[in-house]
């Protein structure tokens, strides 16, 4: 038995934030059920490739099964209809109002299944000015404000180094589907969730609370424009540490390591959180004039270590693989490779959280519409029925 092996999940989107949500579901155990397109996801045309299969499509599709449809013929409708009768989620991840076009919008379906809780994933959400515009990740990121407090000091903004929006929002989705869930268990009743990439990207975007004192924060390079010392130092072999000694507690532990009773009095300009950030630039020097008295920055990191000073090197992508922590926890796992793939496995993450009981597991991908003969079989439609349907959509990558 898995965690969430009696939840069944209609997923009918795209891309990275949608399919992320029920991706993460797939690792407990739920019935994950992919509607797509003849074209298939765009996601399985995304890097990094193997045997030129796109990757992120294995990362954000794990473990679901695969079904081919055109949702412009009514037959498919039918069939959607048929799987949302006893399905607990519905997800999907179209510009809003196209599933309500399709026969297939949330008080359609509630009518056919009350307890079904339904999360449309979108840009902007699902009303509004911006409601029916094209959305990407560094949308949701320049409107959130997230992309005006990234970047050097002085310099432009800059967006963050990963897709944020975008894969915060599977979790995101994935949180609300769960808390949703919970409250179907309870009463029976199904609800409406609205997701979108600003929400989620407002939500981690702590600096608006600033604006609360006056301040619009702005692009204050590797460093917190309110909080001293945190952020990222340097020594001149270009070797990076990262350093958080804001509170009085990891300040004193910064302070015994550099051997400066000095920043500890109570009179300094150093004394308190307020007073160090105002002097921000004579920290810094301070701090990378220390660093450079050692050989190396693990010689540095080893002194500070020592003394408790909350700090760690910066780590590359291929450093993170290699970090003894990581690879005690397991947080990166070798995955199964999908069905068409003669590799039998590729290097990704684990699971998001690590149970006692139950732990989580990375399954394989599928195929385009790898699962759709299995599917309407199961729905109780005939040999000859399926295959008139499996031809007219047939998977076809070249199709827009």
């Amino acid at each position: 038995m898995e965690m969430l092996d009696d939840v069944k999940i209609l997923d009918f989107t795209t891309n990275v934030a949608g399919p992320g949500a029920s991706a993460i579901a797939t690792d407990f155990g739920a019935q994950v059920i992919k509607i797509e397109a003849q074209s298939g996801d765009s996601a399985r045309t995304y890097a990094p490739f193997i045997e030129g299969k796109g990757m992120t499509h294995a990362w954000v599709n794990r473990g679901k099964k695969s079904i081919v449809m055109n949702l412009k013929d009514p037959r498919a409708v039918e069939v959607c209809k048929k799987l949302a009768a006893d399905a607990d989620v519905l997800v999907e991840g179209f510009r809003p109002g196209v599933m309500d076009r399709l026969g297939l919008g949330y008080e359609t379906m509630k009518e056919i299944n009350p307890k079904l809780v339904y999360c449309s994933v979108s840009a902007f959400g699902q009303t509004g000015p911006y409601a029916q515009r094209p959305g990407f990740d560094l949308l949701g990121q320049a409107i959130s404000g997230m992309i005006s407090v990234n970047g050097e000091k002085g310099g432009r903004p800059i967006k963050h180094g990963v897709t944020l929006a975008d894969y915060f929002a599977g979790p995101n989705a994935y949180a609300a589907i769960m808390t949703a869930l919970h409250y179907q268990r309870r009463t029976g009743l199904g609800q409406h969730i609205d997701v979108s990439l600003i929400q989620g990207m407002i939500y981690l975007n702590s600096p608006i609370d600033r604006l609360n004192d006056g301040v619009i924060v702005k692009p204050n390079g590797g460093h917190h424009s309110a909080l001293c010392p945190f952020g990222g130092f340097w020594n001149e072999q270009g070797e990076g540490v990262i350093i958080c000694a804001p509170n009085p507690k990891a300040w004193a532990t910064l302070a015994k390591a550099m051997n400066r009773p000095d920043f500890l009095d109570p009179n300094s300009k150093y004394a308190t959180c307020n007073t160090r950030a105002a002097h921000q630039e004579e920290i810094i020097t301070e701090i990378e004039a220390w660093l450079n008295t050692f050989p190396n920055m693990d010689a540095a990191i080893e002194r500070m270590m020592a003394c408790d000073v909350p700090c760690c090197k910066i780590n590359n992508t291929e450093d993170v693989v290699n970090d003894p922590q990581v690879k005690h926890m397991g947080y990166i796992v070798q995955a199964p490779t999908q069905d068409d793939i003669q590799q039998e496995t590729f290097l990704t993450r684990g699971p998001n959280a690590l149970f006692s009981d139950k732990p989580g597991c990375i399954h394989k991908a599928p195929t385009l519409g790898q699962n759709t003969h299995e599917i309407l079989a199961s729905l109780g439609y005939s040999e000859d029925a399926i295959e008139r349907m499996m031809a007219d959509w047939a998977p076809n990558p070249d199709k827009i």
